[in-house]
């Protein structure tokens, strides 16, 4: 019988999905994805999950519960880190005991441990742990290893079309094309550019980000997202600090937004920020202090947790997004002041 073996689809599996469902799925495994965040999901979250939680959090412990009868083990690694000095958030790495500590009826979960910054791991401990999972459904070592090269090639190519290469960014700037799906018309000359910086689980997580990329499309506003950004791009803001910014997502969430404050090639950023997340706070302050040193491009922090209201969020956003407009139609105003004068 077919082995099922379940995945939240909440934290880190918006950045490591595909490298983990082909895995299962080569292994001949029938993956069972939790469905999108829906009401029932963040109901069973929160009503379960302790209060110190992070909102995103208290969601992942919802999908895993919804998990808990349709499959034979669940998936939660605890991850660390893949990088030698920068870290992932430490809840990651402790999230697999405390659900089976708080469930004992969940069923049996696969949680292998993987960090490079703090147990110096490398290729041979990747590779460890994949055997050993690989074995709980085959006895064929050349499956295992045939699963392991097409899932490290579905990941390469998942990052290769999310993370836009400097020659598409700056067509992009350039607005020779769009990379999200294109706002709606509007009668302004060139369309708003906005940065929206978030983690991935709440840019790719429609319910616990209130649908605000389809209210940005909705308003004509052309995004970018943190994750989209060259990497060479926001190293090269990152290097500015007197510090090593220690939190790995954080770095691509703090670059970002420093990147187009120093750059100014976009109308505004919006940040988005999960409470209580301890470094999302800190990189909040950083955004915030960075922000009214330079003020040119508008900055939007927004805090999102299970009690933010989907009316409170518009309200904002269309204040702020007003606000872009004005300023967007006051340069485009210049523009045609100072162009029959500089053409003679």
């Amino acid at each position: 019988m077919q082995k099922r073996v379940g995945i939240p689809r909440a934290l880190l599996f918006h950045k490591y999905r595909d490298l983990w469902v082909t895995f299962f799925t080569e292994l001949g495994v029938k993956v069972i994805i939790s469905p999108k965040t829906s009401k029932t999901i963040k109901a069973l979250g929160v009503g379960n999950a302790t209060d110190e939680d992070c909102y995103s959090t208290k969601l992942y412990h919802g999908h895993a519960l919804w998990l808990k009868d349709k499959v034979d083990y669940l998936f939660v690694p605890r991850f660390g880190s893949a990088h030698k000095k920068h870290v992932g958030c430490p809840k990651f790495q402790g999230l697999a005991d405390v659900l089976r500590f708080m469930y004992p009826d969940l069923p049996e979960i696969i949680r292998p441990y993987y960090s490079e910054a703090k147990a110096g791991h490398g290729k041979l401990r990747y590779l460890q742990i994949c055997f050993s999972i690989g074995f709980r459904f085959t006895s064929n070592p050349f499956r295992i290893i045939r699963a392991i090269r097409k899932s490290l090639k579905a990941q390469r190519d998942h990052l290769a079309n999310l993370i836009l290469s400097e020659n598409k960014y700056y067509q992009w700037e350039r607005s020779e094309l769009y990379v999200n799906i294109p706002p709606k018309k509007q009668e302004d000359e060139s369309p708003i550019k906005l940065a929206l910086a978030a983690h991935s689980y709440v840019l790719n997580d429609d319910y616990a980000s209130v649908e605000i990329r389809k209210k940005l499309r909705d308003y004509g506003i052309d995004i970018i997202t943190s994750e989209q950004v060259p990497r060479s791009l926001i190293e090269e803001q990152l290097k500015k600090l007197d510090y090593n910014m220690y939190f790995d997502y954080e770095r691509e969430i703090l670059g970002t937004i420093l990147h187009f404050i120093d750059k100014k090639t976009v109308d505004g950023i919006i940040h988005i920020q999960i409470f209580p997340c301890g470094p999302d706070s800190i990189v909040g302050e950083l955004a915030s202090r960075f922000s009214k040193r330079d003020p040119e491009v508008p900055l939007l922090q927004l805090v999102f947790d299970e009690l933010t209201g989907e009316a409170g969020v518009n309200t904002r956003l269309e204040a702020f997004v007003d606000l872009l407009r004005r300023k967007h139609q006051k340069q485009i105003d210049e523009k045609q002041i100072w162009r029959p004068i500089l053409s003679q």
